[in-house]
């Protein structure tokens, strides 16, 4: 802005005069600023875009598989260092995507070798007893072959069976229906539990949802392996506790120790002393049982049974909805 003094007197002369002074000094105070600026900017921007060269060239070469590649991080607030610092985070989650699939696939590896050796056995008696009939036919025992064989087939089916269920575990049931847990357990129960003593301790009406055919199957397999590990009896409970259903199955057997007490729900896992192909089961009922109680939002657990054996622990939640009478069995 320029003020212009016309005519006037001495003392307007003067205030003109060091409103001018004042006008000059600022230009002289501003001056050094904006040149060491013009100077420096393009400085600043240099240091800076080798600051994100070297970044590039550090991602160029880095190699996920060793956990210590890292970019360099100058430190500071400046948008280059929180670029580097995100880039470090964005390498750690890739590093941690990485290890998880590893682990993934390192499990698929041992389940499909697991499932072979477990098919290898029972196919392999198969065709010994095969083999034998056809070399020596006058020998052989027909009766007994088809007995074998079907008893080897039944095997082999199962664990197919059990694979195959397995694979489609990782999701919600197919179906959700109301299911009278109580009436299944007390009619399963009657239907699998022969040689031992049965006690059964049963709250009425206790429903739940879900796949019916899945839960038979879960509830079929833990009496399976009650009815196996068993001495004398078998109890089982069932309760409402809270919002959810409490299923125990107790056996008066060997127990299992406490390191083994996950383990046993692993794929194929068997203990050495009451898990083995003698006593039938191919180490997949457990993992079935639990993956189908978490399939229901539910929990699978052993403890100690207060009468020297196991206790399986269920819990699933309760139906939110209905009575007991209008529930599928």
């Amino acid at each position: 802005m320029t003020v212009i003094f016309r005519g006037g007197n001495g003392h307007v002369r003067a205030l003109a005069g060091r409103l001018r002074r004042v006008r000059a000094g600022r230009v002289a105070d501003v001056l050094p600023i904006g040149v060491l600026a013009v100077f420096n900017g393009p400085r600043a921007g240099d240091r800076s875009l080798r600051a994100v060269a070297s970044i590039r060239l550090e991602l160029d070469a880095i190699n996920l598989g060793d956990a210590r590649t890292r970019v360099f991080e100058t430190g500071g607030g400046g948008e280059v260092a929180r670029l580097a610092r995100a880039v470090n985070r964005t390498l750690e989650r890739l590093r941690e995507a990485d290890d998880r699939a590893e682990r993934a696939r390192e499990r698929q590896r041992q389940f499909a070798s697991d499932a072979s050796h477990e098919l290898c056995t029972p196919i392999a008696a198969l065709r010994t007893r095969l083999e034998e009939a056809q070399l020596h036919p006058d020998e052989t025992d027909l009766d007994d072959l088809l007995g074998h064989t079907l008893r080897d087939l039944d095997r082999v089916q199962g664990i197919v069976t059990d694979l195959l269920l397995l694979t489609r575990l990782g999701t919600a049931p197919r179906t959700a229906e109301r299911v009278n847990l109580t009436a299944l357990v007390r009619s399963e129960a009657a239907r699998q539990v022969d040689g031992h003593d049965l006690c059964l301790r049963l709250d009425p009406g206790v429903i739940v949802e879900g796949d019916p055919e899945q839960i038979l199957r879960m509830l079929g397999n833990l009496l399976d392996n009650a009815r196996r590990h068993a001495a004398r009896t078998i109890r089982i409970g069932l309760r409402r506790a809270g919002d959810g259903a409490e299923l125990t199955v107790a056996d008066d057997g060997e127990g299992i120790a406490p390191a083994d007490r996950e383990r046993i729900f692993h794929r194929f896992a068997r203990l050495d002393a009451a898990r083995s192909r003698d006593r039938g089961g191919a180490g997949l009922g457990l993992a079935v049982a639990r993956s189908i109680a978490s399939a229901h939002h539910g929990s699978l657990h052993v403890e100690e049974s207060v009468y020297g054996g196991a206790c399986f622990v269920l819990r699933m939640p309760l139906s939110s909805s209905g009575h007991a009478g209008s529930a599928r069995l």
